[in-house]
């Protein structure tokens, strides 16, 4: 599983795609499909539901700036702990 590490909004973000291997993963909280998994320096988890297809992979997330990473940071819903 790769992940991409980046800086947003006065925060250090983990990326992680969740694709239908990897969901069946135990994560904690509860991962409710595939998407994409963020998680901050803070705490803070964060996922964005996307279908099984459109999941990007790591190498094509490597290639976003960062400001299109920051975006999808602030449309993923905050998960529970």
């Amino acid at each position: 599983m790769s992940a991409i590490n980046f800086s947003a909004q006065g925060a250090r973000w983990r990326v992680i795609p969740i694709t239908s291997e990897t969901a069946s993963t135990a994560y904690v909280p509860r991962l409710p499909g595939t998407g994409l998994l963020f998680t901050s320096d803070d705490a803070e988890m964060r996922f964005l539901d996307l279908a099984a297809d459109a999941v990007p992979t790591a190498e094509f997330l490597r290639q976003k700036p960062v400001a299109e990473l920051a975006t999808l940071v602030q449309l993923a819903k905050p998960l529970a702990h």
